[in-house]
């Protein structure tokens, strides 16, 4: 997330309001954060992930090999006895999470509505299937980092559970290796 002195700045030389510039940041961010997520998924590595990612981004050396670092660093923080596929299947359910936490930040109202419309969180980053569940039932899947709302038929048995089931959604949870992961994403905790 961008510096809130950076956002005001920009808001203040652009004339925008400082919320559309903070959106458009975060979204520059998750573009970035999606190229090299499939630069690195494709194999690419060294000179030719850092070239690859200045091209398709447009960001220079110094914030590439920044980008590159910092996944460096969250592989390393969740190496170990993790498969690849694991976390890579929970990365896609925390994009997905996010992505619903930005829609019901952008349309929240007083009061909250009745039902939302939601993303389905699962592990298939080319799901873009909708689903409907009671704000009130968001908010309280919500308080645990470790589950998401998928549509039945789309969980993933090999890296989570289903702990409730609904017509039309269900909730899963991430099974124990792949939770430090989920919960160090969680934009709730991380916006607390």
């Amino acid at each position: 997330m961008a510096n809130r002195d950076v956002i005001h700045w920009l808001a203040a030389a652009t004339g925008e309001d400082s919320t559309s510039v903070a959106a458009e940041l975060e979204l520059g961010e998750r573009r970035r954060a999606f190229v090299f997520n499939e630069l690195n998924e494709a194999g690419f590595t060294g000179a030719a992930l850092l070239d690859y990612l200045m091209r398709l981004t447009g960001i220079d050396e110094r914030e590439a090999r920044a980008l590159i670092g910092e996944h460096e660093r969250q592989s390393a923080r969740f190496a170990g006895d993790v498969p690849q596929r694991d976390t890579s299947l929970a990365q896609n359910e925390i994009t997905f999470r996010e992505a619903n936490e930005r829609l019901v930040q952008a349309g929240q109202s007083m009061p909250p509505p009745e039902q939302i419309e939601l993303v389905c969180e699962c592990s298939d980053r080319g799901c873009t299937r909708v689903l409907t569940m009671p704000f009130a039932e968001y908010e309280w899947l919500r308080q645990n980092p470790w589950r998401f709302v998928v549509l039945p038929g789309h969980e993933a048995p090999a890296v989570e559970n289903v702990v409730e089931l609904y017509d039309g959604y269900v909730i899963v949870e991430k099974h124990p290796e792949t939770r430090p992961q989920v919960e160090s994403a969680d934009p709730r905790s991380r916006s607390g």
